[in-house]
């Protein structure tokens, strides 16, 4: 029998993101025999639980949020894998959601549902926020202006979002003002679900109407949070189970001697559409109330000449307005809503 292998994970699972990350360390743990997997699932910010100080690992995956937990970590001498990307070192190879491509994702996706006014919602001074928010600026560069939400920055924001989430739950009237003030209909994408979830109440107490004038798109598809909104919170999915697996695929290389990149970034899964972005941004009334009927018939397979008859004007007419502020013909867009809807249904289904 070969010796056990221990291996500490140190992140914190009460969160979507987390749990994903846990079920891949899951996944290649299992050809592992002698891997034994010690799980921490609420890790504190600035200190190790007693039973990793006490030298009983042969290696760790962990979020390391700060500089303080980085030299506890290092102080192990065991090989570490960051599965956070805040505190970036060359000592410790780092894995994390590529935010250049999630803001490409939702980019990509507003346009194809003809939105030209575009924001973005985040906590200042918080690392994955701040990237995706320049990361998205820069998609966006081609539009005459995106609107961004700039509150106060908070020095430690990123070592304790959670707590500053909390502190954000309910708005401030600045916010509300920022909400009222957009251009509508306007596509917003928030840093992650929590902060689309504040977007939504906010906009529900303020009386915007979701999706008609706001559509929202949170990431990390946390289905529980999502759920909780209303309407439901439409959300990027990271694979975060590819993280897992990666972080332990590093493990493994290292215990054996090899060496391995120092950073690696994972694509977004998908965009998850629920009913906070079930919407066209066009501003073209007859283009809205086309489209319209298409999301609510998309069960009933209606024809892109029930869709005229209902509208009142002809197909090229209406061909020809679908092309100028969607960028697709009718027949496309029918198309296009019944394989989401069809995509919709495997995955809701048990």
């Amino acid at each position: 029998m070969k010796k056990p292998i221990h291996i500490g994970l140190l992140v914190d699972a009460s969160r979507a993101y987390g749990r994903g990350i846990y079920r891949g360390v899951a996944t290649f743990s299992e050809s592992r025999e002698n891997w034994i997997v010690l799980a921490h699932e609420r890790p504190e910010l600035d200190e190790l639980p007693g039973w990793l100080r006490r030298g009983n690992l042969d290696a760790l995956i962990a979020y390391i949020p700060n500089r303080t937990l980085y030299k506890k970590i290092s102080a192990l001498g065991i090989p570490v894998v960051d599965v956070h990307g805040r505190c970036r070192t060359p000592s410790i190879p780092v894995i994390e959601s590529d935010d250049q491509l999630i803001a490409r994702l939702a980019f990509d996706f507003f346009l194809k549902s003809g939105f030209r006014h575009l924001a973005y919602c985040g906590y200042r001074s918080v690392f994955f926020s701040d990237q995706r928010q320049e990361a998205f600026r820069l998609e966006a560069r081609e539009l005459k202006e995106i609107h961004i939400y700039a509150q106060t920055a908070h020095k430690r924001v990123g070592e304790d979002l959670y707590r500053f989430e909390k502190g954000t739950a309910s708005q401030d009237a600045d916010f509300t003002k920022w909400l009222r003030r957009l251009p509508k209909p306007a596509a917003i994408l928030a840093c992650n679900d929590i902060r689309g979830q504040q977007v939504i109440n906010a906009c529900r107490e303020a009386g915007i109407k979701i999706p008609d004038e706001v559509v929202v798109l949170g990431v990390d598809n946390d289905k529980v949070i999502c759920r909780l909104c209303h309407p439901s919170l439409s959300s990027i999915e990271p694979d975060v189970e590819k993280i897992g697996f990666l972080a332990a695929q590093l493990i493994a290389d290292q215990l054996v001697g090899k060496q391995v990149p120092r950073r690696h970034l994972v694509p977004p899964r998908q965009v998850v559409q629920r009913q906070s972005t079930d919407a066209v941004g066009a501003e073209h009334p007859l283009v809205v109330q086309a489209a319209r009927i298409i999301r609510d018939q998309s069960y009933s397979n209606s024809s892109v000449e029930q869709i005229c008859q209902m509208t009142g004007v002809s197909r090229s007419t209406l061909d020809k307005l679908f092309l100028v502020h969607l960028g697709r013909t009718v027949a496309e867009e029918i198309t296009r809503v019944h394989l989401q809807r069809s995509q919709d249904l495997l995955r809701t289904s048990p």
